[in-house]
């Protein structure tokens, strides 16, 4: 039986490497064309301290905000998602995930999704944190493109902290693509009117 040269089969293996590459690269590269402008430091609601941070370089979920945590395991999809991640060193933190849709219906429902899953926050809060009182509000729309609509959480302990811990929470969509801004922290009382131009600036920027 005739065997095939070692030169042979290296070079076939050789090639199914590059292939492969060539495949991941244009792959990656297709992802990055095509993903929606997304927030920058200047579009964050003012701090004492400055803003860092930025959207990641990688497509996908990376670290969950505080009321949209397990949110995308119900069944979400894993491509077309992309994160960005923001803090002060002390006082402020904030998220933006955009997600793209293959159709306008489909957004549609991950915008209703969305909603619904930051409606149950208050409760889900209340049940890790039980000494604490947690309250939620409804902060209104956003006119832009779509839509957007905004709320908020706020934690206090009972009897006393010092302190306390405020989350606010906005969705909008573009067409086929959703865009979720969270902003959280325990040193200042929310501006929700700056946090509104943040969304506001986030639903804009997609396309």
């Amino acid at each position: 039986m005739r065997t095939r040269p070692r030169t042979a089969v290296r070079a076939v293996a050789a090639a199914l490497l590059i292939a492969a590459a060539t495949a991941q690269a244009t792959t990656q590269a297709q992802a990055q064309a095509t993903r929606p402008g997304m927030l920058a430091v200047t579009d964050l609601p003012p701090d004492s301290l400055t803003w860092q941070g930025g959207p990641s370089d990688e497509p996908g979920w990376n670290a969950e905000p505080h009321c949209l945590s397990d949110w995308n395991r119900n069944g979400l999809p894993e491509d077309g998602v992309w994160s960005a991640e923001f803090f002060t060193s002390e006082t402020a933190a904030a998220f933006e995930k955009v997600i793209v849709l293959p159709t306008e219906a489909e957004a549609v429902a991950v915008a209703e999704s969305a909603r619904q899953y930051y409606a149950g926050c208050t409760a889900r809060t209340q049940a890790s944190y039980p000494g604490t009182v947690v309250t939620g509000q409804d902060h209104g729309t956003v006119d832009v493109e779509e839509g957007a609509t905004v709320g908020g959480v706020h934690l206090r302990k009972v009897p006393a902290w010092e302190g306390y811990r405020n989350f606010l929470y906005g969705v909008g969509r573009d067409g086929n693509t959703v865009a979720i801004v969270e902003w959280e922290s325990n040193w200042t009382q929310p501006d929700v009117p700056a946090f509104k131009e943040t969304v506001r600036a986030a639903v804009n920027k997609l396309y």
